[in-house]
C-alpha cells in the first residue's frame, strides 16, 4: 500500500518511481551460523578443544570481522592445548581472508604449571589438589588432563591445522615452553596482532602474556581472556594491567568464563 501511494504521488508531480531489485545478501545470518557450526563441528570431532559453543562461535565472529573489515595482524593464542581455537581462526581465514595470516601458538605443550596459592583463588587450588603443589612454580602438573585425552602436543596441533584444515605450514609458528621463558625472547618477532587469545589460567601466566603482547594488538583488534570469570588470579592480572595503563575498555561477556575487549 505504501509503495502504491508513493508511486501515485510521484506521478502527480511528473515523476516515475522504479524500484531497484536487489539480490540476496552476500552472507546471511543463517549462512554465518551454518558456516560457524561446520567449523566448530570439525574441531569438536577431532577432540581438539575444551571451549564451549559460545566461546567458539564468538571467536568465529571476531575472526570473520577481522577478515571483512581489514583488521591487520596475526592470530595469536597463548595456551592452545590441541589447537581447537586456533583451528577456528584458521578456517575463517581460509574462507574469508585474501592472504594467509601468521598463526602464533604459545604453549608448554604439556600440562599446566602450578597456581600460586597466594593469588589464584580457591577454585584454582581445588582443581589442582590431586596433581601437585600450589606454590606457583613452573612445574607441570602431571595427569591433570588425563580425563580430557591428555595434554596437547605440537604434533596434535600440526595434525589439526595442516592435515585436517589445510593451513599453510609456513604460516604456523610454535613457541614451545613456559610463557615466562618464551614471551620475553620472541614477542618482538610477531609484529602486529589482530586477535590475541589468552587461555593462561593463573595470575602470573596471564600477566606475562598481557605485559608482552598487548602492545602489539592493533587498534580495533581483539583481546580475549578465557579464564577471567573462572580464576581469581586471572581476573586480578587483567584488572591490574588495565588499571596500570589507565585503560577502561568495555569488558564484553561471552559466558561465565570468557571476556574480551576491543583494543582502544
Amino acid at each position: 500500500m505504501i509503495k502504491q501511494l508513493l508511486k501515485r504521488l510521484a506521478a502527480r508531480a511528473g515523476y516515475k518511481i522504479i524500484l531497484k531489485k536487489t539480490g540476496p545478501s552476500r552472507f546471511t545470518d543463517q549462512e554465518q551460523r551454518d558456516e560457524a557450526a561446520a567449523m566448530i563441528r570439525l574441531v569438536r570431532e577431532k577432540r581438539s578443544t575444551m571451549v564451549g559453543h559460545e566461546g567458539l562461535f564468538t571467536l568465529y565472529r571476531q575472526a570473520r570481522y577481522c577478515e571483512k573489515e581489514g583488521i591487520d595482524g596475526a592470530f595469536v593464542e597463548c595456551g592452545v592445548w590441541k589447537g581447537g581455537s586456533v583451528g577456528i581462526m584458521a578456517q575463517v581465514n581460509l574462507a574469508h581472508g585474501n592472504t594467509r595470516r601468521e598463526l602464533h601458538l604459545f604453549d608448554s605443550f604439556e600440562e599446566i604449571c602450578e597456581p600460586d596459592e597466594t593469588v589464584d583463588g580457591e577454585r584454582a587450588l581445588a582443581e589442582v589438589k590431586n596433581y601437585g603443589g600450589s606454590s606457583g612454580r613452573m612445574v607441570a602438573l602431571k595427569g591433570i588432563y588425563d580425563d580430557k585425552g591428555g595434554p596437547g602436543t605440537v604434533e596434535d596441533n600440526r595434525r589439526l591445522l595442516i592435515e585436517e584444515i589445510g593451513y599453510d605450514p609456513d604460516c604456523i609458528h610454535f613457541h614451545k615452553g613456559w610463557f615466562q621463558d618464551t614471551l620475553p625472547e620472541r614477542h618482538g618477532d610477531i609484529g602486529r596482532i589482530a586477535i590475541l587469545r589468552i587461555d593462561a589460567d593463573w595470575y602470573a601466566s596471564t600477566k606475562v602474556c598481557l605485559d608482552y603482547l598487548f602492545r602489539h594488538v592493533v587498534r580495533g583488534g581483539f583481546v580475549i581472556i578465557d579464564d577471567y570469570g573462572a580464576f581469581d588470579g586471572c581476573r586480578k592480572a587483567v584488572d591490574e594491567f588495565l588499571a596500570s595503563r589507565e585503560l577502561r575498555p568495555f569488558l564484553h561477556y561471552v559466558n561465565e568464563d570468557i571476556r574480551y575487549i576491543v583494543k582502544p
